[in-house]
This record gives structure tokens, C-alpha cells and sequence, in this order.
């Protein structure tokens, strides 16, 4: 695996993001309100993406990721573990408080792998069940 994780064109993160996460939607349904305030990253395989995800500041030095999203094809071969770290590295980098997300319940697991822990904070949006996850750093 010779994974490079750069800042990737934003249309080919929505392309990757309904192939992966709502193939049955439009296009339009995986964008976010708020893409234009976010940062989109791919994981590349040589000159293929393989994987995107994108992040969002909020207040208190706190970061959300969001859509992470990896080809059907990579799954299992450590691409979204190693964007993860990534994110995390990035997070300690600038030296922010809190990085998050909103993970599907499934993918629990694969979160406290790298290192995530589950919040108290749970909900169900377009028929899957979320559980916020959480790394706060300096504590």
C-alpha cells in the first residue's frame, strides 16, 4: 500500500460519496449544507482515489469529520485506517481539543480500533442509527 492523503477535488469527493455510502441516491443527496466550509481529503492509491473524507471546524479548537467514505473495492485493506490516523496526526498537529464524528453504529468498532471513544450522544437520520465518537486530546 503506497497511500498518499492529500486535498482532493471536490466533485470527485461527492462522486466517491454516493458510490460508497447511497449508490441508490442522486448526487445531490450526499452534498452537505455545509461542503463550501469544509475540507475534502482523498486517500490516494498512486493516482487513484481510493477514499475521501471531509473535515469541519467548530468552536473550542474542535474538529468533525464527515462522509468518510472508501471504495467498496478497498474496504479491508487499511485505507480508512489510515486516513484515520491521518486526522488524528492532523488533530495533534494544530493542536486541537477534540476531533469527532457522527459514526454509524456498525462501524463502531473499526472507530475504537484507532482510538475513538463512543459519547453519550446517539441518533437515527435516513435510516441508519449514529453514535457520536470522540478523541479530546491534552487530557
Amino acid at each position: 500500500m503506497n497511500i498518499t492523503i492529500t486535498e482532493a477535488n471536490y466533485n470527485d469527493v461527492l462522486a466517491m460519496r454516493r458510490q460508497v455510502m447511497y449508490p441508490e441516491e442522486a448526487i445531490d443527496f450526499v452534498k452537505l449544507p455545509d461542503d463550501d466550509m469544509g475540507i475534502h481529503m482523498g486517500a490516494y492509491e498512486g493516482s487513484t482515489l481510493v477514499g475521501v473524507v471531509s473535515l469541519f471546524m467548530h468552536p473550542n479548537r474542535s474538529v468533525q469529520f464527515r462522509k468518510l467514505a472508501i471504495r467498496k473495492d478497498m474496504q479491508g485493506k487499511g485505507y480508512g485506517g489510515a486516513l484515520l490516523r491521518w486526522l488524528v496526526d492532523y488533530a495533534k498537529d494544530v493542536k486541537l481539543n477534540r476531533l469527532w464524528c457522527n459514526a454509524r453504529a456498525e462501524a463502531t468498532g473499526f472507530y475504537r480500533s484507532e482510538g475513538f471513544r463512543e459519547t453519550e450522544e446517539r441518533f437515527s437520520r435516513d435510516g441508519h442509527d449514529y453514535i457520536v465518537m470522540e478523541i479530546v486530546f491534552g487530557q
